[in-house]
């Protein structure tokens, strides 16, 4: 359940990861959370899209 009242972002407390199909490829990805398990279907594109944007937060550069 949501949480109405507090402003605080809702942190991830593990990540696990399924392979549902491997061509294509198609994972589950699970989030536990403050709130609760969030669980998320992606395929290779969308895994390569949060690998750049967690190496980016990271601080790491493609260009380097």
């Amino acid at each position: 359940m949501a949480r109405l009242t507090n402003t605080a972002p809702n942190r991830v407390l593990a990540v696990d990861t399924m392979v549902v199909n491997e061509e294509p490829l198609l994972a589950l990805l699970n989030l536990e959370t403050d709130d609760g398990a969030v669980e998320l279907a992606i395929n290779r594109t969308m895994a390569e899209l949060l690998v750049d944007q967690l190496l980016t937060l990271l601080g790491y550069d493609e260009e380097e």
